[in-house]
């Protein structure tokens, strides 16, 4: 009655399965789910989905005493009597029945919960749906059923609208918006300063090979790493995560190959590239849970500093060191490895807790940004890699829109040529989505566009509200008829004007 996830490698390919603790056999329905979408997914996703669908398959057999797959089977491929399931699968994951380790299932009542833990269950449940869907897909047809194709198509049409309604519903059910942190969860420009500056590496004493100049030690004390390989590790992953929107699988899948310099131009000038793709075939990654890249539009070119790359060159030279310490261990080849031990890749677990140290050092030295809301109701999010990812997300977009924004102007005052806001966010919004290695379908990059305009339009709102203010005045208190003496209340200033960006709503 228990189900465990088993991963399979061969000929460098990974796959995930669920397998059945009594048969030891993987689930059949699971498997060719598994076969037909969740391989084309990154690793990290289809184990995501899975533990959700075993959780759902434990739950099934606890409450009916039989697997789902022998009773999709009975109930001849047809889904839609499984649909009512979800209600009590979303009841059994909130009152924690998948982790009690009881074999059978109890009924409850729908019982609350935090906000953050609807959310990691609602989650679970539009796993549940999806798989829903594709067995509906797949075998609500005439192949399967016994009935005309007519039939089958209109079986298969209202079968996909209850689905439809089931995600509307517990889509209603996600984390309460209202919070900023909840809304948003990245850092403001000025803790993404203050947080880079933290991690700044120390130095060693160096002499300037080209000028000879004596260049003195430099300690960071606010950096929470002890040894110099880690503060440049660590700083170098940061800096990837939250100044080019890297993901923290694209940073592990970094090679000592990823980066390097362009041929000079005509004027002598090079370029430093990052490449960020899959691994070539033939390499050999021993992570136990290896990253991928999300999609194929995640694959790209990134520009870096000229100070990135070399911050990066004496990274490489520091790694080098390491192994040359330990000759007998074996280089993957990977640029991210851990400090001890057999020097292997970084995994994700190891980033996170690293993470989770940044995190507790940061607020050590500004406790005022986790203020309770009296004090500050912009409550900081836990700094972690994904919050990387929307900080320079929002960042950047900001900044795009900002450039482009300062060329229409430049357009309308020497041209006449005039824009809107909402031109120059979809063009802004394009760049983010190809920096960012998004899809053209993902809706990611115009979440970060609702808060720029949200932003936008609290400025515009506060220019009209001070415009009222310095046009309103206290009545003074001479007689009616003097009018002399009254405060000119239809009088503009000269100053009072709404900005430039209000001409581009």
């Amino acid at each position: 009655m228990s189900y465990s996830i088993a991963h399979t490698k061969r000929n460098g390919q990974h796959l995930k399965l669920v397998v059945d603790d009594v048969t030891t056999l993987p689930s059949l329905f699971l498997t060719i789910y598994t076969i037909s979408r969740l391989t084309k997914k990154a690793l990290g996703t289809q184990s995501n989905s899975l533990k959700a669908l075993r959780f759902f398959y434990e739950f099934y057999e606890r409450k009916h005493g039989c697997t789902f797959d022998g009773a999709f089977i009975d109930a001849k491929y047809y889904i839609e009597p499984f649909l009512k399931e979800v209600d009590y699968f979303f009841e059994y994951l909130l009152s924690k029945q998948h982790i009690d380790g009881s074999s059978s299932y109890i009924s409850v009542s729908p019982l609350s919960s935090s906000a953050s833990v609807k959310e990691a269950y609602v989650a679970y449940v539009h796993v549940v749906t999806r798989y829903f869907k594709f067995l509906n897909d797949r075998y609500t047809c005439m192949d399967y059923q016994d009935c005309s194709p007519l039939d089958a198509s209109i079986m298969h049409r209202e079968i996909d609208k209850k689905i439809k309604h089931i995600i509307k519903e517990y889509s209603a059910l996600d984390v309460d918006s209202n919070s900023s942190t909840t809304r948003y969860k990245s850092l403001t420009e000025q803790q993404a300063l203050l947080l880079d500056n933290m991690l700044v590496p120390s130095t060693e004493e160096f002499v300037d090979s080209d000028t000879g100049e004596i260049h003195p030690a430099v300690t960071n004390p606010q950096n929470p790493f002890s040894s110099q390989f880690e503060q440049f590790r660590n700083y170098l992953i940061h800096r990837l995560m939250f100044q080019y929107g890297l993901r923290i699988g694209e940073c592990l899948l970094l090679s000592l190959r990823s980066f390097g310099p362009t041929i000079p131009d005509p004027n002598g000038e090079r370029s430093y590239i990052l490449l960020v793709q899959n691994l070539p075939d033939g390499f050999n990654d021993p992570r136990r849970n290896p990253p991928s890249i999300k999609t194929k539009n995640s694959q790209r070119k990134i520009q870096l500093e000229p100070s990135d790359y070399t911050m990066l060159t004496i990274y490489c030279e520091k790694r080098a060191a390491l192994f040359k310490a330990k000759p007998e261990t074996l280089d993957y080849g990977f640029l991210f490895i851990g400090v001890r031990g057999e020097l292997a890749p970084l995994s994700y677990d190891a980033v996170n807790t690293y993470y989770r140290k940044i995190d507790s050092a940061f607020i050590k030295e500004h406790p005022h940004f986790r203020a309770m809301p009296e004090v500050n109701i912009e409550f900081m999010p836990q700094i972690t890699p994904h919050v990387g990812r929307h900080t320079w997300a929002y960042i950047t977009l900001e900044f795009i829109y900002n450039e482009l924004f300062i060329e229409e102007l430049e357009l309308k005052r020497e041209y006449g040529i005039r824009s809107r806001m909402k031109g120059l966010l979809d063009v802004a919004v394009d760049k983010l989505r190809a920096l960012g290695g998004w899809t053209l379908t993902s809706t990611m990059p115009m979440k970060y566009a609702n808060r720029f305009i949200e932003k936008v339009a609290n400025e515009s709102n506060i220019k009209r509200t001070n415009m009222v203010t310095k046009r309103s005045q206290t009545p003074s208190t001479s007689t009616k008829g003097d009018l002399s003496s009254t405060s000119n209340v239809g009088a503009i200033d000269d100053d009072n004007n709404f900005g430039d960006y209000d001409e581009f709503f």
